[in-house]
């Protein structure tokens, strides 16, 4: 982050009037959306119970990877990657990575991951947070993780497509293996 005259300050260190001290409730009329408006010429910032909390930019890029799961190998077989709408959220440097994975699922209409249900063998994360190369852990903030206003975050959502039983009607085998289509 930079102030208007180019310099580089870190906010989390900065008081000014700009900065506004709550007691849990936000004032009437601000919002993270109107604070990280004004942030081309001053982030906002929030303190709240004794934390400094500053509103930023995000721009996240979310993914949708789509894996054919042998149901007899207990493995994926071919993996298939969707890109999809780039969108700019609002967040505090004091939210969670499980907290942003959560945002995005809700905006793309997903279910949430824990209500998720897995097929035998599957252990991976079924959501990933990257961030200049690196998956970032749940727990941490997105300070803690080295964003910033303006910050490009790719998440990646993983949905199984089963493959590999038949299921036999009425003496007619039925194969119902996945078409390519389907996938």
């Amino acid at each position: 982050m930079g102030s208007s005259s180019g310099r580089a300050v870190d906010w989390r260190s900065f008081h000014s009037p700009w900065s506004i001290t709550l007691d849990g409730k936000w004032p009437r009329g601000v919002t993270l959306a109107s604070c990280a408006s004004r942030a081309l010429v001053l982030p906002c910032a929030f303190k709240i119970g004794g934390r400094l909390l500053v509103a930023m930019k995000v721009v996240v890029q979310p993914r949708a990877q789509k894996e054919k799961w042998s149901l007899y190998w207990k493995e994926t077989m071919a993996t298939k990657t969707e890109l999809l709408d780039t969108f700019e959220a609002d967040y505090s440097d004091g939210t969670t990575v499980a907290d942003l994975k959560a945002d995005v699922a809700k905006r793309m209409g997903w279910q949430p991951a824990d209500q998720l249900l897995r097929l035998e063998g599957f252990e991976e994360p079924w959501e990933l947070a990257i961030y200049l190369g690196s998956d970032m852990d749940d727990r941490s903030t997105l300070a803690e993780c080295g964003l910033s206003d303006g910050a490009t975050v790719t998440t990646v959502r993983k949905f199984l497509v089963a493959e590999g039983w038949k299921v036999m009607c009425n003496e007619d085998e039925d194969d119902s293996d996945t078409d390519e289509d389907d996938f």
